[in-house]
């Protein structure tokens, strides 16, 4: 089998087959030079950096994910910053209607702000 006397192994026993294998124990170590530090689990398999910035088609794909998730930060904080100020604005409103009202359902208070119900209701948990 051509192994070293200090490489670890992993031994498995196959029933279809009735055969014991055994392969080389990987660990935590790069698939490709063996490096220990700074290794990613991927695919099953664990790479390091450094190999992986040497492949050019996985370089593009962790790009096109590192793109992918700042676009997404990008449109998450977009939203919360245009949803903000009418969101403030209309729990003002409400805040106002319901201390004029303070009786009035929900569906009253809708009709009083010209909200829908499920805008007095979402604006009502965030009270």
């Amino acid at each position: 089998m051509n192994l070293d006397p200090n490489v670890m192994t992993e031994y498995y026993y196959d029933d279809e087959r009735k055969a014991i294998m055994v392969y080389r124990y990987h660990g935590k170590e790069c698939l490709f030079c063996s490096n220990k530090e700074q290794t990613i689990y991927f695919k099953k398999f664990y790479i390091c950096m450094p190999c992986i910035q040497s492949l050019p088609a996985l370089q593009v794909f962790l790009e096109r994910v590192e793109c992918e998730r700042a676009k997404e930060v990008k449109r998450t904080l977009s939203k919360k910053k245009k949803t903000t100020n009418r969101r403030k604005e209309a729990l003002e409103r409400l805040h106002k209607a319901i201390k004029e009202n303070p009786k009035a359902s929900q569906k009253e208070l809708a009709k009083i702000l010209g909200f829908s119900e499920a805008w007095v209701s979402k604006l009502i948990r965030n009270l």
